[in-house]
């Protein structure tokens, strides 16, 4: 193997010397880059590509890359492409005599989404400009050289600017993706699962989808944060079960870095999916009490539900969550306290001094409480087999179930 590396290297070491004697001084300092590149190329790809050590081949595949790596100085349309806070402003760049590189159309087409996000009226319109249609033309005439933050932001723009998915355009963007996912970082990847992936169901770009799918999945080890594990189990994990299976994994890996947005968020995912996956449940239930981090009443009323949905038992947590609900029921709606009651029901576990305050809340609102609201606490009662302690209290909550069930009956 060394030897075949040693004659290959000698091989481009005498053709890169071969130049004319008229043109050797204008050429030497390319031979030389040139060389210095084909160096480091030549140990990984030229063991491996039969042609790999043709010159020509190689200043192809150096031009080629060169289109990613040289990032031009930010220019005056680049500025006014950041400013721009009406369509017409970015559709006038075209025909002002402004030099656009590769990227400017892409950045175009980005901003023009964000502008008309708020305004799904105007770009029925924007349809019909023909310098939107030029615009896109540019697009797909440059995609090969667009970078690769822009062509994932591009296909997520298109998307939401409604294209219709025969779109030529559209097409080539999302042909472009497909050939570029190997390449493109896992945050490029992570950002499109997060953003388009309801978009590819719903237009039927199911191949594209796949092939997302299959790269998240065998380039998991890469995850870094805990936030794209939070994301990726909300957007594509229910679409992939061996991605589901990895990220469950990478939760554990990473699971002392999450926040209680971020527990709130997995077991949120998890309870939807209804996948009771027990070491992650371990994993986050054990952080929960351990961890002394103050809990909102939303993450409260969430984390309830999930454990209530999931079926999964941990006394401790819960004896936290009703500890740290108990100052919130004055604040809490009907609704809410129906929905917590039902949730505690669910898991079978009492917490006294928590369902008196329910009590309390529903009496408290007596003329405003809806009938299913009632109904569901006074469920929630009865599979716990709780009555209020005090007799005037129990007297006062029956007599409202009573009354309201009647003028319903």
């Amino acid at each position: 193997m060394a030897a075949r590396l040693v004659k290959q290297c000698t091989c481009l070491l005498r053709e890169a010397t071969l130049v004319p004697p008229a043109t050797a001084p204008a050429m030497a300092p390319v031979g030389r880059l040139r060389l210095a590149q084909v160096g480091r190329r030549t140990l990984t790809s030229s063991a491996t590509s039969p042609s790999s050590h043709f010159p020509r081949s190689l200043s192809g595949l150096l031009k080629k890359e060169h289109v990613f790596s040289a990032r031009p100085q930010q220019q005056e349309v680049d500025r006014l492409i950041e400013k721009a806070t009406q369509p017409e402003e970015l559709l006038e760049l075209l025909s002002g005599g402004h030099r656009l590189h590769e990227n400017h159309a892409a950045l175009v087409l980005i901003q023009l989404s964000r502008l008309l996000s708020d305004k799904p009226e105007h770009k029925a319109s924007l349809m019909q400009d023909a310098r939107f249609q030029q615009l896109l033309q540019l697009v797909n005439s440059q995609i090969a050289s667009v970078w690769h933050g822009p062509l994932v932001r591009l296909l997520r723009s298109l998307y939401t600017l409604a294209l219709p998915a025969a779109c030529k355009q559209l097409q080539s963007v999302e042909q472009e993706v497909r050939w570029r996912l190997r390449r493109l970082r896992y945050k490029h990847l992570a950002f499109l699962a997060e953003s388009s992936t309801t978009y590819m169901q719903q237009r039927g770009s199911q191949e594209l989808l796949a092939e997302l799918l299959v790269s998240l999945e065998r380039r998991w080890a890469e995850i870094e944060d805990s936030r794209t594990v939070v994301a990726l189990m909300a957007k594509a994990g229910p679409l992939s079960e061996p991605l589901m299976n990895r990220l469950e994994d990478k939760c554990l890996e990473l699971v002392e870095q999450f926040g209680p947005d971020e527990l709130r968020k997995v077991l949120v995912t998890l309870a939807a999916q209804n996948r009771r996956s027990v070491p992650p449940l371990r994993a986050i239930s054990y952080h929960l009490v351990q961890k002394p981090f103050p809990l909102t009443k939303g993450v409260l009323l969430d984390l309830a539900y999930a454990y209530g949905k999931l079926g999964f038992q941990q006394t401790q947590v819960f004896q936290r969550l009703a500890a740290d609900l108990l100052p919130h029921v004055p604040g809490l709606t009907s609704g809410e306290v129906a929905h917590c009651a039902k949730s505690f029901a669910l898991l079978k576990w009492l917490s006294g001094p928590l369902f008196e305050a329910f009590v309390q809340h529903v009496l408290d609102r007596a003329q405003t409480v809806p009938v299913p609201h009632l109904c569901n606490v006074l469920l929630a009662f009865a599979h716990l087999n709780f009555r209020p302690e005090r007799p005037e209290q129990e007297d006062q909550f029956f007599s409202l179930v009573h009354k309201k069930l009647d003028s319903e009956l």
